[in-house]
């Protein structure tokens, strides 16, 4: 995301109220559009009259909640495999075959969904034959969804943000109204066809908008080179994997254990749990705002000012620039650190004024504030990773953060202390995870010129 970082830092620069606000504003639609129309939607929902009676809120709440779980953990590693052909694609000027394979890759990510998500809703309602309806609608949303994250990573490259701001509006607007047309009929599925629609018409709007940005050339072979990247990059695809499966293994055996699902289905959710980390994640958006605009940014101008010297340059000019690097990274992560730690606080002290109207506990929501500090650290040491290319060391720091969330839930369910232990496992794996992703991270930079030397030797260092 550093190009978009370039150009919101643009506006920052001109040092004026409207540049300033024009960034943050920018920033928050590209870095977290998702999120936000997820959580805009879930909270327009759940005020919808129909959605007022509690078996067809929770059946809502619970298929929503599973068809973005599965969703994120089952496209992770095949999205990070196209984000990387895709930069790849731009960088070489090819702007119109990534735009093909974007067009390509989310055909067929949401063809393929339909059928997955069909035999995954057989599996999850008890009565499938009487509830076809909401059977179809799972897998409708689980196509749009799978189609949205191509066409919004896509987006983070174009500078058309009012076709952005537009494609968000639209899906939001599309979402709702149809949402509160087919609820009163069709109940659940109803509001989950409405949410399929807003979220296939917001990356349909995308697409185009993405497809009018960079043009449109023929992409031959775009799945076969798909495959050969991912063998190439195997490491990236199982750090986007564990990531992934790291965000929702807490809630998966929470649910697991004492889980409640509307009847006659098997969407198994925790209801207070899941809204808190639902509403957590979105106190992240400020830090990944400032990660876009400032940290991401100043990484990859020192970063790319360190690799010209190399090679180019006297050995004290080069440990010269290879300090300041380092030490300006260090500097970005604290004050990034800080920033979002401030932001959490502040929420934390408003909390008890919503947490009864939006049915979270304060204390849970509290510890998932804190470890989306520590969350908001590892993300940004995983991205120092990739801009390393250290991939080995960022799917090890990844596989960290699922195992210990993972064996610390467990064991918390398994003594019986899941209740009152809510929101510690994540804060603990976050600090554990983020810490080593950083120490990874600096070990990469310390001897990084020693690494682009192995690499230019032939050697594949660290994929």
């Amino acid at each position: 995301m550093a190009g978009i970082g370039f150009e919101l830092r643009k506006l920052v620069e001109t040092r004026t109220l409207r540049g300033v606000l024009g960034a943050a504003f920018s920033g928050i639609l590209i870095v977290a559009g998702p999120w936000l129309i997820s959580a805009a939607s879930l909270a327009a929902a759940q005020r919808l009259p129909f959605l007022a009676v509690p078996g067809i809120a929770l059946e809502f709440t619970g298929a929503m909640v599973w068809a973005l779980a599965i969703s994120i953990c089952a496209s992770a590693a095949p999205l990070y495999i196209f984000v990387r052909l895709s930069a790849d694609l731009i960088y070489e000027s090819r702007k119109g075959e990534a735009a093909t394979l974007l067009v390509k890759y989310a055909a067929v990510s949401a063809l393929v969904s339909i059928p997955v998500g069909l035999g995954l809703a057989l599996l999850l309602v008890v009565e499938p034959l009487s509830s076809l309806l909401l059977v179809l609608a799972f897998a409708l949303l689980l196509a749009a969804v799978n189609a949205l994250w191509a066409a919004m990573v896509t987006a983070t490259v174009i500078h058309k943000y009012g076709r952005i701001l537009l494609a968000y509006g639209l899906g939001m607007v599309l979402m709702y109204f149809l949402a509160r047309a087919l609820g009163p009929s069709m109940g659940a599925a109803g509001a989950l066809l409405g949410l399929a629609a807003g979220y296939a018409l917001t990356a349909l709007l995308l697409i185009l908008a993405s497809i009018e940005s960079l043009g449109r050339e023929p992409c031959p072979d775009a799945f076969r080179r798909l495959r050969a990247y991912a063998g190439r990059y195997g490491n990236l695809a199982l750090a986007g994997l564990f990531y992934a499966l790291g965000t929702w293994i807490d809630k998966a055996v929470l649910a697991t254990f004492g889980g409640v699902a509307a009847p006659g289905t098997r969407f198994y959710v925790n209801p207070g749990y899941d809204t808190a980390f639902y509403y957590a994640n979105l106190a992240l958006i400020p830090g990944l705002v400032f990660f876009t605009i400032v940290t991401e940014t100043d990484f990859n101008l020192d970063l790319r000012r360190f690799i010209g010297y190399l090679g180019h340059r006297r050995q004290p000019e080069i440990e010269g620039v290879k300090t300041r690097l380092i030490r300006d990274s260090a500097l970005s992560i604290v004050q990034q650190s800080a920033f979002q730690a401030v932001i959490a606080l502040g929420i934390a002290l408003v909390c008890p004024l919503f947490a009864s109207s939006l049915g979270f506990p304060i204390a849970v929501f509290d510890r998932l504030l804190a470890g989306g500090v520590f969350q908001l650290l590892l993300l940004t040491a995983l991205n120092m990773l990739f801009y390393l290319e250290l991939y080995q060391d960022a799917a090890l720091s990844a596989l960290t953060f699922l195992l210990s969330n993972f064996l610390m839930s467990l064991a918390a369910c398994l003594w019986g202390r899941a209740a009152e232990a809510q929101g510690l496992p994540y804060l603990a794996a976050c600090a554990l995870s983020g810490g080593l992703a950083v120490t990874l991270a600096f070990r990469g930079l310390h001897r990084f010129d020693r690494i682009v030397f192995l690499r230019a030797s032939g050697e594949s260092f660290g994929n």
